[in-house]
């Protein structure tokens, strides 16, 4: 990840860090049913900490009950103290006591909504380089649908669910930079959405796909591997492999041809390793 530093007098330093926080990046709809894991995992993230729990509700207009319901969920999981961000304009991005929110956050939580109003309204802001500079530092940073899409440096902005990919249909844009080459889908089996999830991939193979089911969540140590937390499936597309797509055609049009595209299916307690794009499996362990 690359952390952005600004002098008093304007000069920009860019530089790369392995980050020593961690992401817990959800699939959405983690507080809608009776199995909460994923939110009492954040909880359990959170008790030895006596910093608040910061919920950043920069992807929507209009919070309205959201943050307090999070409140009612996380204070029944024993999380007491609890901070609301709200970023309604660019402008509250740039307030010393929104920075300073985030400064004192003990792990911060990025709710639904749009995804492209995250970034464009927080992106290269003073509270976005205090993010990611807890986050290099050692702070917890979760998102949920909006909030895990645009996690990656690349995100899914918009595309049809529900059919195969075609050509021109998808829409990508850069994301927050918390962490590198993958791009993520949220509410993923429940809106079929393998389709587009391929096609980002087609777009630029260096980018893994991770398509993360409802209340389901990766938990990311060091940029490095993801531990699955919940009951669905996160789905990892590697194009490493693609010896052809269709998207290289001059004239290309109609469903996105792809071959030789690589498909992981990963349950709750797997880990799978970034780094060498391979999942992690004790088969020692699952035979006892």
């Amino acid at each position: 990840m690359n952390i952005v530093t600004m002098s008093s007098d304007g000069e920009r330093t860019v530089k790369h860090k392995t980050p020593k926080g961690k992401l817990m990046i959800i699939g959405g709809a983690e507080k809608h049913d009776g199995d909460q894991k994923v939110l009492e995992e954040l909880a359990k993230q959170m008790r030895r900490k006596t910093q608040p729990l910061l919920l950043v509700t920069a992807a929507t207009n209009s919070p309205g009950d959201g943050p307090h319901e999070y409140m009612e969920i996380f204070k029944e999981l024993g999380i007491h103290n609890i901070e609301v961000l709200e970023i309604p304009t660019r402008d509250d991005a740039y307030i010393d006591a929104n920075v300073e929110k985030v400064a004192n956050a003990g792990a911060i939580f990025f709710t639904g909504g749009d995804q492209l109003r995250i970034t464009s309204q927080i992106g290269d802001s003073p509270v976005y380089r205090c993010i990611m500079q807890r986050y290099a530092t050692g702070c917890l940073v979760a998102g949920t649908s909006a909030g895990a899409a645009a996690m990656p440096t690349t995100m899914i902005i918009g595309g049809p669910s529900d059919e195969s990919n075609r050509i021109s249909t998808l829409a990508m844009a850069p994301g927050l930079g918390l962490i590198d080459d993958v791009v993520i889908d949220s509410h993923f089996a429940e809106r079929g959405r393998m389709g587009r999830l391929l096609g980002a991939v087609a777009q630029n193979p260096r980018n893994l796909g991770l398509g993360i089911d409802e209340g389901t969540a990766i938990l990311v140590e060091a940029g490095e591997k993801f531990t699955v937390v919940g009951p669905g499936a996160i789905y990892v597309v590697d194009g490493t492999g693609i010896s052809y797509s269709s998207l290289s055609e001059r004239k290309s049009e109609g469903v996105v041809t792809i071959a030789d595209v690589k498909l992981h299916v990963l349950g709750e307690d797997d880990c799978f390793d970034l780094a060498k794009r391979r999942p992690v499996i004790d088969l020692e362990e699952r035979e006892e």
